[in-house]
């Protein structure tokens, strides 16, 4: 609903500036060129923005917080194997279950980087893949404190 009103408004606007342009009085025609000319400008430094900024993705840019994130993932996959051995050795089944859950998000998530390239790692990506890690994480942190209390 909100979305059609957007584009129905947008479309009215253009609508009244075209007509302006056209068949306005001095006035209004030297508005809708004004308008029509900010327009023009703010295409080009978004232009320039995305330039700059593939320049900086092919120089490297993004390349360490992607390696950064992988690091992490990695570390968390040596601690959930030292976990394992801990709750083989109290025979927890239970937490060998959540450990097992953990393990295969991790490995997920994993993939999810190995498959990734820096030219298709965006802000949203970035911030879904963070989430992800931050909260295996908290799990993580939880089932050893919970085991530590079983000791």
């Amino acid at each position: 609903m909100i979305r059609s009103l957007l584009k129905l408004a947008l479309f009215l606007v253009i609508g009244i500036l075209v007509y302006n342009y056209f068949y306005g009085t001095a006035e209004e025609k030297a508005q809708s060129k004004e308008v029509f000319g900010k327009v023009r400008d703010l295409g080009r430094d978004a232009w320039n923005l995305l330039r700059t900024e593939k320049d900086k993705l092919d120089e490297g840019k993004y390349d360490g917080a992607v390696d950064q994130v992988s690091e992490t993932v990695d570390g968390l996959g040596d601690l959930l194997g030292q976990l394992k051995s801990s709750a083989e050795s109290l025979n927890d089944s239970g937490a060998l279950h959540r450990l097992q859950e953990l393990e295969g998000r991790r490995q997920t998530l994993e993939q999810q980087l190995d498959n990734s390239t820096p030219e298709s790692y965006d802000q949203s990506e970035d911030d879904r893949v963070r989430t992800e890690l931050r909260d295996l994480l908290q799990e993580t942190e939880r089932l050893m404190l919970q085991m530590e209390e079983e000791q």
